[in-house]
């Protein structure tokens, strides 16, 4: 099996924490809904990205729609976590918003794999991921494995830091061999599929919906 077909295996690991998302939806509580939708988000992006492979021959266009869907739906979680970040959150996604223009619609051709906007995502979601965390380190009175918020944040720190590697590793066109280059993917290919088998524990680690019932 190539690393194609393992690619295609692996990237449909995100099925997983969906079929969480699923199992549990009314008992998650609304603060966490942009995460559940960024988990859709993904299981769609992986089946357009199949289907364009053997169409079009290229899965270019939608992921590059896709990086900035994902980056403007997890900057509106870490809003929805932490209402003092709102500000924050609005003015890089309008940043966010330049910055991808400015790579995918001005500078490059939207059917070009284009890293620029890729990079900078990477580094804002790492710094949001970081200062969530240290948050929950200070505060946090529970066991943080078993904090969905510390376990969604420590694999978004963990997952983009490596890919702002790979991405930085692209653009800057380091010339190390295929063999090398086959190695960096795979291992972010692996760093994905750890990334949702985290995702699925911190669905199923999210507590259930407050009830409140009126007393008689």
């Amino acid at each position: 099996m190539n690393i194609f077909n393992i690619s295609i295996v692996l990237s449909f690991s995100v099925f997983l924490p969906v079929c969480a998302v699923i199992y549990r939806w009314n008992y998650i509580e609304k603060v966490f809904r942009p995460f559940t939708w960024l988990l859709w988000l993904g299981l769609l992006n992986d089946t357009l990205s199949l289907v364009f492979a053997y169409t079009l021959k290229t899965t270019a266009i939608n992921t590059n729609i896709y990086v900035l869907l994902e980056y403007l739906l997890v900057l509106y979680q870490f809003g929805r976590w932490n209402n003092a970040a709102i500000k924050a959150c609005i003015s890089f996604a309008a940043l966010g918003l330049i910055v991808w223009s400015a790579d995918n619609l001005l500078m490059h051709p939207l059917d070009n794999r284009n890293g620029a906007f890729r990079i900078f995502y990477s580094f804002i979601i790492i710094f949001f991921s970081i200062n969530e965390v240290n948050k929950l380190i200070v505060y946090e009175r529970r066991s943080l494995l078993k904090n969905p918020v510390f376990l969604i944040c420590f694999t978004f720190l963990a997952y983009y830091s490596y890919k702002a590697f790979v991405e930085v590793f692209i653009a800057f066109g380091l010339n190390l061999g295929n063999s090398f280059t086959q190695h960096v993917f795979m291992v972010l290919i692996i760093t994905n599929f750890i990334s949702n088998i985290l995702y699925t524990i911190a669905v199923l680690c999210i507590p259930p919906k407050l009830e409140f019932t009126l007393p008689y």
